[in-house]
């Protein structure tokens, strides 16, 4: 029995050996050719071991060839004698005078004879105050002085102030239809200020007419926004 396990052993001491003169062969057969087909990981091959590709000539498109006219000469044909008209009698056009232009009628803006528009800015005194003031115009932007103005607000109900009266109010604003009420004449306030335009003559019941809708402003409190300033400028050419 012991003589069988040595020869068992005998007999893989022999199989080991084998196997370790293998592996050597293989590791020399990888050393002496590394791109052997057994070996895992050959390395990468130099541009000199594959054939470089043989270049080959690319022909250039050219561009289609172009066609450039040759300007030839032109035979002018001498033109025969034409026989002259006789001038005849043009009849003139007899002006009208006086001219009367032809008027354009232009859209209306609004069903009131005025539109106002407000805008926020600061009073034009050095000390602080808060209220309104404008200017009437028509459509072209002349002044239409006369014309009554309505405000109240902030529990004042002061009197009608007139575009134009105040002559120091004209020079102020630049315009010869100017106006202004001041609700705060020493301190900005915020307030709300309700203003509209009146007609500049009474109907014959002797009251004035609103010619625009009511506008009502929100004052800020602040320098900026203590004056409310309102342009009302005329709808209809033809108004009366």
């Amino acid at each position: 029995m012991f003589q069988n396990r040595s020869s068992t052993f005998n007999l893989l001491s022999l199989l080991l050996l084998l196997l370790t003169v293998l592996t050597l062969i293989c590791y020399l057969t990888v050393l002496v050719s590394p791109h052997v087909f057994f070996n895992p990981f050959p390395p990468p091959r130099r541009a000199t071991d594959t054939p470089a590709p043989t270049a080959t000539s690319t022909a250039t498109p050219g561009l289609p060839p172009t066609f450039t006219p040759t300007l030839s000469p032109t035979i002018t044909p001498t033109s025969r004698p034409t026989q002259t008209r006789t001038p005849t009698n043009t009849p003139t056009v007899t002006p009208t005078w006086p001219p009367t232009p032809s008027a354009t009628p232009r859209a209306t803006r609004s069903p009131w004879p005025f539109t106002c528009e407000v805008t926020y800015r600061r009073p034009e005194y050095g000390n602080p105050w808060s209220g309104v003031a404008g200017t009437v115009q028509d459509l072209d932007g002349n002044p239409l002085p006369g014309f009554y103005v309505r405000s109240e607000g902030a529990g004042l109900n002061p009197p009608a102030v007139q575009a134009g009266a105040d002559p120091r109010y004209n020079s102020i604003y630049g315009s010869e239809a100017a106006w202004e009420q001041a609700f705060n004449p020493n301190n900005y306030q915020a307030m709300e200020i309700r203003v509209q335009l009146f007609n500049d003559t009474p109907d014959p019941s002797g009251s004035f007419r609103a010619v625009s809708e009511t506008i009502t402003v929100q004052l800020g409190g602040y320098a900026s926004t203590s004056l409310g300033f309102f342009v009302c400028t005329l709808n209809w050419e033809e108004y009366r």
